[in-house]
Parts: C-alpha cells; sequence; structure tokens
C-alpha cells in the first residue's frame, strides 16, 4: 500500500487552522510579526498533493484567509497559491527522512513571500507602507522564523495527520 495524502483530510485542516488563526491571531500578534497557521497548514498539505490538487488548496486557504482576516482582499489568494507552489516543488524532493527540514522551509518562505506581497499590494493600492528594508529585516525575517519553528516542531505530526494509506479518495 503506498501512503498519499488525503484531500478531504487536507481541507478540513485547512479549514480548522484558517479559523484558528481568525479568532486567535489578533491576540499572537507583535507589529507584524504573527503566526500565519493557515499558510503553515496549506504547506503541509500541498507538500505531497497533486499539481492541481495543491493550487487548489492553497487558493481556496488563501480565500480563507481574505475572507476571515482584515487586510487586502486578493493578497492572501495570491500568498496561498505561492506557498502552495513552494510546497508542491519542496514535496518533489525524494530523500527520505528531511521532510521536516523541507516543510520548515516552505513555511518560512511561504510566509516571506505572503509578507512582501502584502507590501506591495498596500503600496499599490496607495496605502503608505513601512521602507522595504526596515519591513524586510523587523518584519519578514523574524515572521519567517517564527512560523518556520512553528512547521518545525508540528509539521510531521500533522502530515502525518493527513496522510492515509490505500487506493482512491478518503
Amino acid at each position: 500500500m503506498v501512503e498519499r495524502t488525503s484531500v478531504g483530510r487536507s481541507v478540513l485542516l485547512v479549514v480548522v487552522a484558517a479559523i484558528i488563526e481568525a479568532i486567535i491571531g489578533p491576540y499572537l500578534t507583535f507589529g507584524t510579526i504573527s503566526p500565519h497557521l493557515t499558510l503553515i497548514a496549506v504547506v503541509i498539505c500541498a507538500f505531497g498533493l497533486e499539481e492541481v490538487q495543491g493550487l487548489l488548496l492553497g487558493f481556496f486557504g488563501g480565500v480563507l484567509v481574505d475572507a476571515l482576516g482584515e487586510g487586502l482582499f486578493g493578497v492572501g489568494s495570491l500568498g496561498g497559491l505561492v506557498a502552495a507552489a513552494i510546497a508542491l516543488r519542496l514535496g518533489r524532493v525524494q530523500v527520505k527522512g528531511i521532510e521536516r527540514l523541507l516543510l520548515t522551509q516552505g513555511a518560512a518562505f511561504s510566509v516571506a513571500a505572503y509578507d512582501i506581497i502584502h507590501l506591495l499590494g498596500t503600496e499599490l493600492a496607495g496605502m503608505n507602507g513601512p521602507p522595504l528594508g526596515r519591513f524586510v529585516l523587523l518584519g519578514v525575517l523574524p515572521d519567517a522564523v517564527i512560523n518556520g519553528a512553528l512547521a518545525y516542531l508540528f509539521g510531521i505530526w500533522l502530515l502525518r495527520r493527513v496522510r492515509v494509506r490505500g487506493i482512491g479518495w478518503t
């Protein structure tokens, strides 16, 4: 029997992560640093999915971030797509035993990309954002490190919850 990622469990994990992020996220935000649980869930779930399934899951998670959050609409959707694309590429690495490292890198890069997309979106919308250098140094890097650490701590455990053995849809 082959072990694969369940689409149903993946969608459920992304929905639960988005709801938890919407409820608890504002209380855990320090400036521009906050846990992006939905992006971490998208990276974990898209890690073992097929291309189209992973991209659709990333878009769905991004729409949930947009709908439940208070930022610019569309930034979460693009961030979810980028997170899924990163996870899909990292999921193609066929080396046994480095899944934890790949999930950590995928989550950190996805959060960094989301933060930069958010900054570009606010600048393009005509709102004043922080200077790029200071934002990258004091916002993007700590945010990526914290979310990468969350993925390192809980990524493998969650990955085992969305993986199933067998053939067919479950």
